[in-house]
C-alpha cells in the first residue's frame, strides 16, 4: 500500500461505523494530489483502533497522523510511502449542560470551534488563526489571545486517546494521571488523541485588528511600546498583542501589530500605545466576534507557498529587542532577490500573568519560568514563505543564520531562555529537550509505559520525539 490515507467518511459521518482509505501519488498533502477514494471496511465502534492497527501492523509500514496539517515541516502530518491517519472527519462538538466545558474532535479548525461556542456565549483558549487545527495545536501547548487562561493545553480537562496497543483511554487529572500530564505539551508521542474536553469561559464581543506601519520611521516607538506593554506590573489580562516585522519586495519593511481585547471596548488604554504610534499605513481595528477575527488573522497567511518556521524565546528586554531588529535588517539583503519572498518575525509577549495562569491550572510540560526578568517571556517565531524549490537552500540558510544571530545576541545580553515553542519549531530544533532534562525523562517514562513497543517513536517519523 503506497501513500495511503485513512480517514472517517465525511458525508453523513458516523464515527462508529466507517473508515475510508485515500491513496495519493506523492509526498504532499491531499490538496495537490489526484486521489482515489473507496470504502475500506465496516469496523464497528473501534474504527480508530482498526485504523491504527493497519498503519502499524508491520515495522516496515511507517505512518503519520494529521489533524489540521498546519505545521509546515515535511512529514509532520503526511508521509511518503506510508499511511496517513487523517482525523479531518472527527468533527464532533458538544457543550456540557452547565456550560463548564466543551468536547471537540481533532478534525475541527479553531474558527469552527469559536463559531460554535459563540452560540452559547462561550470561548476557549485556542489558535489565533481560524484555519489552525485543534489537535496539533493543543498537543504542542498552544498560546492564544486569552492571557488569563494560560496555554491551550492548560485548559484541557480530559483526552480520549487510542494507544498503539488498540486500547482507548480517557486521561484526566484523576485517570491515567501521568499520561494526562504528558499530553500537556508532549505532542504526538503517546497515541492518537481522538477527542479533547476543554474548560470554557464566557465571551461576548471583542476588539482588535491589524495596524500597519512603515518600519524605519517607527521602530523605536514600536520596540519601546512593546517592552513597556509586556512588562507592565498592572498587566490588563484582557489585552493581548502580536507584533510582526516583515519584508517583501512589494512593500519593503513594515511593522504589523495585532492588538486584541477580550471585551467590546474600542481602543482600550492598555493597547493605546500601539494605536497612537505614527505614521500609520492603515488600521483594520474594529469591534467584532472571535470567529471572524480569527478567520481574518488566518487569511494573511495564504496556502500554496513553501514555508519555514522556527522559534526562540528570551526575557523581556529593550536592548534585546533592538538587537533582534538589527539582526532582521541585516538578514534582508541575503533574501531580497528571492521571487515572492515574505520574510517575517512575530513577537508575542507571555507576561507574568499568563505564566501564573498556566501554573495555577496544574501546569504543563513546557518548562517556562514563572518570574522572568522584565515580567515576561518573549516568544519569537519566524514565517518565511517563497515560491520556487530552487530557492529553498538560500532561504533556509538565511533563516538559520538569523536564528543563530538572535540567539547569540540574547545570550550575550543574558536574556536567552532555552525554550522552543514546539508548534513553530524548525525540524533542526529540539523543543522536547528545551523543556528540561527532568521533564524529558518523565515524558520518556510515560512513553515506555503506554507505548512499550515504541510504535510512535519508530513508526511515526514526523514530528518531535521524546527519544533521540
Amino acid at each position: 500500500m503506497r501513500d495511503a490515507r485513512l480517514y472517517p467518511r465525511p458525508e453523513s459521518f458516523d464515527p462508529t461505523r466507517f473508515l475510508y482509505i485515500r491513496q495519493g501519488r506523492g509526498s504532499k498533502d491531499s490538496t495537490d494530489t489526484k486521489e482515489t477514494r473507496r470504502r475500506f471496511t465496516d469496523v464497528g465502534s473501534s474504527w480508530p483502533v482498526w485504523g491504527l492497527g493497519v498503519a502499524a501492523w508491520s515495522g516496515n509500514c511507517p505512518f503519520a497522523v494529521k489533524s489540521g496539517g498546519h505545521m509546515p515541516q515535511a512529514g509532520a502530518a503526511n508521509i511518503q510511502d506510508g499511511v496517513t491517519i487523517d482525523l479531518s472527519g472527527l468533527v464532533h462538538f458538544s457543550v456540557r449542560a452547565d456550560n463548564a466545558s466543551t468536547t471537540v474532535g481533532p478534525g475541527l479548525r479553531w474558527g469552527q470551534v469559536y463559531a460554535k461556542l459563540a452560540a452559547y456565549g462561550l470561548a476557549v483558549p485556542g489558535g489565533r488563526s481560524g484555519d489552525v487545527g485543534v489537535g496539533g495545536y493543543l498537543l504542542g501547548g498552544g498560546s492564544s489571545y486569552f492571557i488569563g487562561h494560560g496555554f491551550g493545553c492548560d485548559n484541557i480537562a480530559s483526552y480520549e486517546i487510542v494507544l498503539a496497543s488498540g486500547a482507548i483511554l480517557n486521561a484526566s487529572a484523576s485517570s491515567h494521571v501521568n499520561l494526562f500530564k504528558a499530553l500537556r505539551g508532549g505532542s504526538s508521542n503517546f497515541g492518537v488523541v481522538t477527542s479533547f474536553e476543554l474548560r470554557t469561559f464566557p465571551l461576548g464581543g471583542i476588539w482588535g485588528g491589524n495596524i500597519y506601519y512603515q518600519a524605519e520611521p517607527t521602530f523605536d516607538q514600536q520596540l519601546k511600546a512593546f517592552n513597556e506593554f509586556a512588562g507592565n506590573d498592572d498587566y490588563d489580562i484582557n489585552a493581548a498583542l502580536q507584533m510582526s516585522i516583515s519584508f517583501s519586495a512589494k512593500i519593503g519593511k513594515v511593522f504589523v501589530n495585532q492588538p486584541f481585547y477580550a471585551r467590546p471596548q474600542i481602543n482600550p488604554p492598555a493597547l493605546r500605545p500601539f494605536s497612537n504610534i505614527q505614521p500609520q499605513l492603515g488600521s483594520q481595528t474594529a469591534l467584532g466576534m472571535l470567529a471572524p477575527f480569527a478567520g481574518a488573522s488566518g487569511a494573511v497567511s495564504p496556502d500554496g507557498f513553501r514555508r519555514m518556521t522556527w522559534a526562540l524565546s528570551f526575557e523581556n528586554d529593550l536592548q534585546t529587542l533592538h538587537a533582534l531588529y538589527n539582526a532582521f535588517n541585516s538578514s534582508v539583503t541575503s533574501i531580497a532577490q528571492v521571487p515572492g519572498i515574505v520574510w517575517s518575525l512575530t513577537l508575542e509577549p507571555l507576561p507574568k500573568a499568563f505564566l501564573q495562569a498556566s501554573s495555577s491550572q496544574g501546569g504543563n510540560m513546557l518548562g517556562l519560568p514563572r518570574n522572568p526578568r522584565g515580567n515576561a517571556v518573549i516568544l519569537c517565531d519566524s514565517s518565511f514563505t517563497w515560491i520556487n524549490d530552487n530557492d529553498t537552500a538560500v532561504v533556509r540558510g538565511a533563516g538559520l543564520k538569523l536564528l543563530s544571530d538572535i540567539i547569540q545576541s540574547s545570550k550575550q545580553l543574558g536574556t536567552y531562555i532555552n525554550w522552543i515553542d514546539l508548534n513553530h519549531a524548525d525540524f533542526s530544533q529540539d523543543p522536547i529537550s528545551s523543556y528540561g532534562s527532568i521533564t524529558k525523562a518523565f515524558l520518556q517514562s510515560v512513553s515506555r509505559e503506554y507505548d512499550p513497543n515504541q510504535v510512535f517513536q519508530k513508526a511515526v517519523p514526523g514530528g518531535f520525539k521524546v527519544f533521540p
